[in-house]
């Protein structure tokens, strides 16, 4: 009985060991290692190394048979499930030597030359698109149209660096190095400034050795700091082109600009998705192209402005608190404004007349304005109150009104009806003089 215990043991090892000695090589590795040959329609690729190396070398292999560099989704596809399944390919042995890893995989043949065929025709696609902008950019440097150009460089270098394209002179950097050959001769330049009033001419030349030809329809940016209506300082941009006169005549736009300062004009390039590190080299170029220009802005005026702005509570009373012209003052003075702070007695039924003719003789124009409470609220533990008012510009020696700002609503918050209707009015004062800053600068 013994006996034959022993050999149901025996012999299924003995079977083991013969077939594993049938698969191994003299090398100890299975034979199927070294194999080249396959089943019809269908390709096998082989891995070797130590971790993840195997399954590298594999890819690596399935990346040569096919002649092209595969998305590197397939590799992760490929260790963490053993397949791909685009390809039809299955890892179907493993086999661990001490360190040594060992793979094989099978592949469908009509998925791999369907992939192959597919990938040659993205290629074809690629190298023509890029044809066709290089083609284009060589007929707008002719124009004189260099941005133009440098545009069709970087997008051909986009289209570059979305697969391979084959040829050495249409790889992604080489057309990068090429766009940025083309910005460094770029030059801004000033001309006929006037920084007093904030006017200038910007021109985008090509510098060459002999002659410096105007850039046309060139995209450039005036960047300066100015204020909001509540006087928080903000960094503005403006965006222009040179059109087909290769100039730009600039002048202030925003008339919330600091009363001093530097507008910075800029080539404004749009750079499309390109490796970060070549992406970096192109904006470092772009930067270079800029110029500054320093202004002092003259008073629109030359003379100081009278200011009578008077509050009122919500029951119609005058109050003897003057929130909103110490704020509007403030902002004045911020925007060297010279401002005469006026007392105008209020009365008669022609309230405006009755004004005007309080106006000193050496004062031209005025500021005449007032501000009311129309409600208050809450909100949680903030007493809210809504300030409403209006102000205009009298110029005295032509007897008229040179601007009417309507009503202006601004809200103001605080612990106690109070202090939000303080808050209230200074908001209002601020929102005004911005509104009197921009009708100077349409007076300048």
């Amino acid at each position: 009985m013994k006996k034959l215990l022993l050999l149901a043991i025996l012999i299924p090892l003995l079977l083991v060991s013969c077939r594993s000695a049938k698969d191994l090589q003299g090398s100890g590795v299975p034979s199927w290692t070294s194999a080249s040959g396959g089943r019809a329609n269908q390709v096998f690729f082989f891995g070797e190394g130590t971790g993840l190396d195997p399954y590298h070398t594999l890819f690596k292999n399935l990346e040569e048979s096919i002649g092209f560099d595969l998305d590197s989704g397939y590799l992760t596809e490929l260790v963490e499930r053993g397949r791909i399944d685009d390809l039809g390919l299955v890892i179907t042995n493993r086999y661990r030597k001490g360190d040594e890893i060992f793979l094989q995989a099978r592949a469908s043949e009509e998925a791999i030359d369907r992939l192959r065929t597919e990938l040659s025709r993205q290629r074809q696609a690629r190298v023509e698109r890029i044809e066709t902008l290089l083609r284009e950019a060589n007929l707008a440097y002719k124009a004189n149209n260099d941005t133009t150009t440098i545009a069709r460089y970087l997008e051909a270098a986009a289209v570059a660096s979305s697969g391979p394209v084959g040829e050495k002179d249409y790889e992604t950097e080489v057309l990068v190095a090429e766009a940025i050959r083309y910005i460094e001769p770029l030059q801004l330049v000033l001309t006929r400034s006037e920084s007093s009033y904030v006017r200038t001419i910007v021109t985008l030349r090509r510098r060459t050795r002999l002659l410096a030809p105007r850039v046309l329809h060139a995209p450039i940016s005036a960047t300066f700091e100015a204020y909001n209506a509540l006087g928080a300082l903000y960094e503005d941009t403006l965006f222009f082109n040179s059109h087909e006169t290769g100039q730009l005549h600039f002048s202030p736009l925003n008339a919330a600009m600091k009363n001093e300062g530097i507008i910075t004009f800029a080539l404004n390039l749009e750079i499309p998705p390109l490796p970060a590190a070549l992406a970096l080299q192109v904006e470092e170029a772009v930067k270079k192209v800029s110029i500054e220009f320093p202004y002092v802005l003259s008073s629109a005026l030359g003379s100081e402005i009278g200011l009578s702005l008077e509050e009122y509570s919500i029951n119609g009373g005058r109050l003897p608190t003057a929130h909103a012209k110490t704020a509007f003052s403030e902002s004045s003075k911020r925007d060297e404004i010279p401002l005469v702070e006026l007392t105008l007695e209020r009365a008669g039924e022609d309230e405006l007349d009755d004004l005007v003719r309080q106006i000193p003789k050496n004062i031209r124009y005025t500021v005449i304005g007032s501000v009311g409470v129309l409600s208050f609220d809450k909100a949680l533990d903030d007493e809210i109150a809504v300030v409403s008012g209006s102000f205009i510009l009298y110029d005295s020696v032509r007897a008229e009104i040179l601007y009417h700002s309507q009503d202006i609503e601004a809200v103001g918050w605080g612990a106690t009806q109070e202090e939000a209707e303080a808050i209230g009015f200074e908001r209002f004062g601020s929102i005004a003089e911005y509104l009197l800053r921009t009708v100077l600068m349409e007076l300048r």
